[in-house]
């Protein structure tokens, strides 16, 4: 014991369950754990007080069924540092908020600021503090509900982990564009084969002898037929639509119906992930929005993206 407290001024004592944090021994804690980063200038929007920004920060949507006990969930919010300079990293004041959702049910995506400005936290850490761990013990009615975590400051970039330790049956996912329940992100065109005729009937019209357009049939038919007119954005130039073609200098019918069902997509998702309803999409939105489309999906191994150098001038010059 002396040489402990001559080497040593703090001790840790960590268990694996919350057991002896509950003063009711009944029941079996369940615990789910999430990965997630707040990057600066795209999911790092700062706590409360950042009414413009606090809805960037990762949003992790919670389900609580059963009995309502007195304490029935732990949340744990940890930082995880990088393990190449984990000595030299000074812990960010963290904290989180839990939001009730019920009346909202029916939101998919990212909650957008909007809500956050007319919601008050059910429950809250605290205090926003510079420590490695911050947690709250809690009792959550049944429902639906949503947990924030962040930064005291925005545009702070960190990793870190979120436990939600849990008595009563609770489901948890990231509630972000990327998530299987979130199709909007990730919605693909169901092709009905009367539709499809009505577009080769369509190209026919604009198409050559050979069936084939070229740069200015294409940018023609984009622009009066798929966009219908609407031109807010300026529509598809005729530099877009060379690149198109740059291949051969022509698209035939099934290249154009391909085309075509891309252009359908995106414009689709850019709606969808325009949260904000401003007509442009912000560095978070733009961002869910590349996820939607799977752009670089045949690049990625699921927990990053690596580009060699041709790939790098591929994308860059290309997309």
């Amino acid at each position: 014991m002396e040489d402990l407290c001559r080497f040593f001024s703090d001790l840790d004592i960590c268990g694996s369950s919350p057991d002896f944090l509950d003063e009711n021994p009944g029941g079996v804690w369940r615990a789910a754990v999430h990965e997630g980063r707040w990057v600066g200038g795209t999911t790092a929007g700062g706590c409360l007080n950042n009414r413009d920004s606090f809805w960037t920060n990762p949003q992790f949507r919670v389900n609580v069924s059963g009995e309502c006990l007195e304490t029935n969930t732990l949340v744990s919010l940890m930082q995880k540092h990088d393990k190449r300079n984990r000595r030299l990293v000074q812990n960010l004041h963290i904290g989180f908020c839990v939001f009730q959702v019920d009346p909202f049910k029916a939101q998919t995506g990212k909650f957008p600021a909007s809500f956050f400005n007319t919601r008050s936290p059910v429950a809250q850490t605290k205090t926003y503090m510079n420590a490695r761990e911050v947690m709250e013990l809690l009792s959550l009615k049944p429902g639906e509900y949503l947990i924030v975590p962040s930064t005291f400051k925005p545009n702070e970039t960190a990793s870190f982990i979120l436990t939600i330790h849990s008595k009563t049956d609770t489901s948890c996912y990231e509630n972000s564009a990327d998530h299987k329940k979130d199709r909007v992100q990730k919605a693909k065109k169901r092709r009905n084969s009367q539709e499809e005729e009505k577009k080769r009937t369509l190209f026919r019209r604009y198409s050559d002898k050979f069936e084939e357009v070229d740069a200015e049939r294409l940018q023609l038919i984009l622009n009066e037929d798929v966009l219908k007119g609407d031109l807010k954005s300026g529509g598809f130039s005729i530099d877009a639509c060379r690149s198109m073609t740059s291949i051969t200098g022509r698209l035939n019918g099934e290249e154009f119906l391909r085309l075509w069902n891309k252009v359908v997509t995106y414009k689709d998702i850019f709606f969808r992930t325009d949260v904000s309803r401003t007509g442009t999409l912000s560095l978070s939105e733009l961002r869910n929005a590349f996820l939607a489309t799977e752009i670089f999906q045949r690049l990625s191994d699921g927990k990053g993206m690596t580009l060699r150098e041709s790939e790098w001038f591929l994308v860059s010059m290309y997309t």
